[in-house]
């Protein structure tokens, strides 16, 4: 079952039930991706409308917002089972016995960021590339290592723009997920919050105490998507499936 977010689809789907459907990609032959929007992709996605089709398009869209998971309940009367925040889903993939004879790749972050995340999860991971590179180059590498699946963060809406185009290009890649800034706090560069304010919604506060720079996404995410919801609650649609 799915519910849309001002156009932008949202699968309502559990941990358990993500790891599953992962489970299955591996092994139907096929290429897929994975997309986990907070409240900043929706925003981004009422004028891109190309980052909104790859959104749309990919296997998986996964609810990563406390803002996400409060408008569905709110204004959609859908209750969403679970955010799912992709440094979660990666330790999963990583520990998770079904996915022990899986390869991953890493490709995002400054090049320390990249070597120490690839340190820190350990011999699962074959390859780390950096994000400040010619990433034409970096397909030739991943085709080399042949992995299974392709972390990629990149930031959004590179990365989940480059894996829509060079997805195909990489015939070994059965999964490749856009994950964000998860290898920044895997990596111990920057620190994770707090759980109680992860589970109240107020991460972005945490994040703009640690990263003032970053208060224009903050805005984005935060003060221009309650507007937007707030303008358009009436037209707000929803369809199940």
């Amino acid at each position: 079952m799915r519910v849309f977010i001002l156009g932008v689809k949202i699968d309502n789907l559990t941990m358990s039930e993500v790891l599953e459907s992962v489970r299955n990609f591996l092994k139907d032959g096929k290429q897929h991706y994975i997309v986990l929007p907070y409240s900043e992709f929706i925003v981004r996605a009422q004028k891109d409308k190309e980052f909104q089709r790859i959104l749309n398009e990919a296997d998986l869209s996964l609810c990563e917002s406390k803002g996400l998971y409060l408008v569905a309940g709110l204004c959609l009367r859908k209750s969403l089972k679970e955010n799912i925040y992709g440094i979660d889903l990666i330790h999963n993939l990583i520990s998770n016995s079904q996915f022990l004879i899986s390869k991953i790749f890493l490709l995002g972050g400054k090049k320390d960021v990249a070597k120490k995340t690839k340190e820190k999860l350990g011999n699962k991971i074959i390859g780390a590339e950096h994000g400040y590179q010619d990433l034409r180059k970096v397909v030739e590498k991943i085709n080399k290592a042949e992995p299974d699946i392709l972390l990629v963060g990149l930031g959004s809406p590179k990365q989940e723009k480059w894996i829509y185009k060079n997805l195909k290009k990489m015939p070994s890649v059965k999964l490749a997920i856009g994950v964000g800034g998860a290898f920044d706090f895997i990596s111990g560069r920057i620190k994770r919050a707090p759980k109680f304010l992860q589970k109240v919604g107020f991460g972005w506060l945490w994040r703009l105490v640690i990263q003032p720079r970053r208060v224009k996404r903050i805005y984005n995410g935060v003060i221009k998507f309650s507007w937007l919801i707030l303008k358009n609650r009436y037209k707000i649609i929803h369809r199940s499936s």
